[in-house]
């Protein structure tokens, strides 16, 4: 019976190693923190993760880094354009590692966000004066699930 080793491959396309070449290229130093915070982000497909659900998978790893340094590098990775920060209210923000334009749809009672592609939402944009450019568009379509409130 034949034992067979599973390797792992260096994968320079992957996203895992974009982040980390951008994390370099932008002056940010990828410690090692960082880079578990990337890998958990990044090869997990597509997705939208609080800083507090990262950081129970940050746990459930066992890994130790803290939820102040999951905020931060939170921050640092949206501040270069790695993730969106969906700021859902006041006190929450959820972070998306889809790269490709669209808006979201957040169903504030299940606190789940689904993404819209661009197409499906026709935005009337003003021209913008010469002196501006657009720089981004958010749409956060936000939604709540019917509750029934009949009484028998």
């Amino acid at each position: 019976m034949k034992m067979i080793k599973k390797v792992n491959t260096y994968k320079p396309l992957s996203d895992f190693n974009s982040a980390v070449r951008k994390l370099s290229s932008n002056g940010i130093r990828p410690t090692k923190q960082r880079m578990i915070l990337a890998k958990l982000l990044f090869e997990n497909g597509k997705r939208h993760i609080s800083a507090e659900k990262l950081y129970d998978e940050v746990k459930k790893d066992n890994r130790k880094i803290s939820l102040a340094t999951i905020y931060n590098s939170l921050k640092q990775f949206s501040s270069i354009g790695l993730i969106r920060e969906i700021v859902v209210d006041q006190n929450k923000s959820i972070y998306c590692t889809n790269k490709e334009e669209h808006y979201h749809l957040y169903i504030e009672d299940e606190e789940k966000i689904i993404d819209i592609p661009k197409k499906n939402i026709d935005l009337n944009i003003p021209q913008m004066p010469a002196c501006m450019n657009l720089h981004n568009v958010d749409v956060i379509v936000r939604i709540r699930t019917l509750k029934e409130n009949i009484k028998n």
